[in-house]
């Protein structure tokens, strides 16, 4: 062998062993780092990379070790393993499931990021959960409300006669819509569209836009929406259109929250319990209060003209402190988690992992609990406006597909079958095909 071609071997046999110690070390870190702290700390396992890596995390009387390393999914220490849903993924799941091991589900977002996971087939496989719904283990409904302060605050308040100003003198239509996200299963924009036919919206997204949105918001759109500038500018208007993705039961964004706090009426479409979260009985217009987008503009029109009228759904800014916020279920779950728990998310997965690892430590039966529908209750879509189920909207043939999907992965994870992406997804469209869902 010339020498040149010797030294080429010998030197990625080198970079290869390297590759093999390097890797080698880092399990055996983690075992070393597990081992020191205490023989007999249970482990949790990370499946899809989310929360803690590589710590030893206390929880009240508890003890975990919290770890992305899938080289622990065979340890006997092993209890639980979390999964982060916008990650979970048919084709990269654990090869066993053990009825010793738990399973956890973290997904604050709505259905569409991940459609099998709203089917009940699918949610059984888990047995704890922290999602929008209130009836969650760790709920995240309130995610996206900063504090009681931010809510019932001034700082972006522009008054009634002010936005009245600026309709007349500067022509800003009663109601903003800001929306660039156009593919949605609560299809929003084919109510908008019908409600723009009997009052003046001006839409500065992508979705219908008929305004020309401000170069210092446009670049880096998503990067200023809760910009104060940004924020400022919403204040302006009298209304909100406030309509989210899809619609599930606490699924609430900050869509709802961002008009609230800037002080113009959110008028919603979104999560059916909406109202149980509002600071006042009258702090936002449902459009399921009314029978069509007509009916909704007509009474959008009476506020307008009507100032004392259109104030009564702004008292959580204009009441007395103490009268601005009335809703005791609400003012409850602030206070609790301006106690325990600031509003970043960080600090909501922090505390799911410490339930978990309560969970553990007391020996909870895992196997006999199971996520269901009501931790993450999201119905069929239907049309905005009739109420009815559309055939055009194609994310309704989505939801149904993927109820083949949940009853098929299901099958494949209970009998500890391994999934080939392409047989799974040929058995699921067949399944769709002759009504076996």
């Amino acid at each position: 062998m010339p020498r040149k071609l010797r030294i080429m071997f010998a030197t990625a046999t080198t970079l290869g062993l390297c590759i093999i110690i390097f890797q080698l070390r880092l399990i055996l870190y983690d075992r070393t780092r597990l081992s020191s702290s205490d023989d007999d700390i249970p482990v949790v396992l990370w499946w899809t990379p989310f929360g803690n890596n590589n710590l030893v995390k206390t929880c009240g009387n508890a003890k975990c070790y919290f770890t992305h390393n899938r080289a622990f999914e065979n340890n006997i220490r092993l209890k639980s393993i979390l999964f982060y849903g916008s990650n979970l993924h048919i084709h990269d799941l654990p090869n066993w499931r053990s009825s010793s091991v738990s399973w956890g589900l973290l997904h604050e977002e709505s259905p569409r990021n991940n459609p099998i996971l709203i089917h009940e087939k699918t949610l059984n496989l888990f047995n704890y959960s922290s999602t929008f719904s209130r009836f969650s283990d760790v709920p995240l409904t309130l995610l996206d409300l900063f504090s009681l302060k931010d809510l019932i605050g001034k700082s972006y308040y522009v008054s009634t006669k002010e936005k009245s100003a600026l309709i007349h003198a500067k022509n800003y239509a009663p109601v903003l819509y800001i929306q660039s996200d156009c593919d949605t299963a609560s299809d929003r924009d084919r109510y908008v569209l019908e409600l723009m036919k009997y009052i003046r919206i001006d839409s500065y997204g992508t979705c219908i836009n008929n305004a020309r949105l401000e170069d210092r918001f446009k670049n880096n759109y998503f990067d200023i929406l809760n910009n104060r500038e940004f924020l400022s500018f919403v204040a302006k208007y009298k209304f909100t259109i406030a309509f989210e993705n899809a619609i599930c039961n606490d699924y609430i964004t900050e869509k709802l929250w961002r008009p609230l706090i800037v002080g113009s009426v959110p008028i919603y479409y979104g999560s059916p319990s909406f109202k149980d979260w509002l600071p006042n009985n009258k702090s936002a217009i449902s459009i399921l209060d009314f029978t069509s987008p007509k009916a909704l503009s007509d009474f959008l029109h009476k506020l307008v003209k009507n100032d004392s009228a259109y104030e009564e759904y702004l008292a959580h800014k204009l009441n007395k402190r103490e009268y601005r916020v009335t809703n005791s279920a609400l003012l409850r779950a602030l206070e609790r988690r301006s106690m325990t728990l600031p509003y970043e998310f960080g600090n909501y997965m922090e505390e799911f992992e410490c339930f978990i690892c309560e969970q553990i430590q007391n020996n909870c039966e895992s196997k006999i609990r199971k996520v269901t529908r009501k931790q993450y209750d999201c119905p069929l879509p239907r049309d905005p406006i009739t109420g009815g189920i559309s055939k055009r909207n194609w994310w309704i043939d989505q939801w149904n597909i993927e109820k083949c999907g949940a009853k098929l992965l299901a099958h494949y994870i209970t009998n500890n079958i391994s999934i080939n992406t392409k047989h799974f997804n040929e058995q699921k469209m067949n399944m769709y095909d002759n009504n076996e869902c």
